[in-house]
Protein backbone atom coordinates (compact mmCIF):
# COMPACT_ATOMS: atom_id res chain seq x y z
CA UNK A 1 0.00 0.00 0.00
CA UNK A 2 1.24 3.59 -1.21
CA UNK A 3 0.76 6.31 1.81
CA UNK A 4 0.24 9.41 -0.32
CA UNK A 5 -1.44 12.87 -0.38
CA UNK A 6 -4.37 11.30 -2.24
CA UNK A 7 -5.31 8.66 -0.63
CA UNK A 8 -4.68 9.58 3.11
CA UNK A 9 -6.93 12.50 4.00
CA UNK A 10 -4.49 12.63 7.68
CA UNK A 11 -1.24 13.14 5.58
CA UNK A 12 -0.75 16.84 5.84
CA UNK A 13 1.37 17.88 2.98
CA UNK A 14 2.91 20.77 4.80
CA UNK A 15 4.21 18.48 7.65
CA UNK A 16 4.52 15.11 5.66
CA UNK A 17 2.97 13.64 8.91
CA UNK A 18 -0.08 10.93 9.46
CA UNK A 19 -2.31 10.81 12.31
CA UNK A 20 -1.98 7.83 14.20
CA UNK A 21 -5.84 7.17 13.79
CA UNK A 22 -5.71 6.88 10.07
CA UNK A 23 -3.19 4.72 9.52
CA UNK A 24 -4.91 2.05 11.88
CA UNK A 25 -8.31 2.84 9.94
CA UNK A 26 -5.61 1.79 6.62
CA UNK A 27 -4.05 -1.19 8.61
CA UNK A 28 -6.84 -2.47 10.53
CA UNK A 29 -4.70 -2.23 13.83
CA UNK A 30 -6.19 -0.53 16.93
CA UNK A 31 -4.09 2.79 17.91
CA UNK A 32 -2.92 1.59 21.07
CA UNK A 33 -1.46 -1.69 19.38
CA UNK A 34 0.17 0.62 16.73
CA UNK A 35 1.37 3.15 19.71
CA UNK A 36 2.67 0.01 22.38
CA UNK A 37 4.85 -2.22 18.99
CA UNK A 38 5.50 0.28 16.69
CA UNK A 39 6.26 3.26 19.28
CA UNK A 40 6.93 1.65 22.35
CA UNK A 41 4.47 3.84 24.15
CA UNK A 42 4.79 7.15 22.37
CA UNK A 43 1.81 9.13 23.07
CA UNK A 44 2.28 11.29 19.54
CA UNK A 45 -0.56 11.56 17.61
CA UNK A 46 0.72 12.02 14.05
CA UNK A 47 4.24 11.22 12.95
CA UNK A 48 6.63 12.00 9.88
CA UNK A 49 6.71 9.68 7.16
CA UNK A 50 10.32 9.42 7.38
CA UNK A 51 9.40 8.04 11.62
CA UNK A 52 7.02 5.54 10.36
CA UNK A 53 9.44 4.55 7.87
CA UNK A 54 11.87 3.93 10.53
CA UNK A 55 9.55 2.84 13.50
CA UNK A 56 8.59 -0.24 10.85
CA UNK A 57 11.34 -1.07 9.81
CA UNK A 58 13.03 -1.39 13.50
CA UNK A 59 9.89 -3.54 14.30
CA UNK A 60 10.08 -5.56 11.18
CA UNK A 61 13.46 -6.17 11.92
CA UNK A 62 13.12 -7.11 15.51
CA UNK A 63 10.22 -9.49 14.81
CA UNK A 64 11.95 -11.06 11.76
CA UNK A 65 15.48 -11.69 14.69
CA UNK A 66 12.71 -13.05 17.10
CA UNK A 67 11.40 -15.42 14.81
CA UNK A 68 14.92 -16.97 13.09
CA UNK A 69 15.69 -17.76 16.84
CA UNK A 70 12.90 -20.38 17.07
Amino acid sequence: MVIDNETVTGLEQKSGKVSLEMLAKLTGFPVDLIKEEIFKGSDAEQVSLDDLRSAMLTYLDSTMLTQNEK
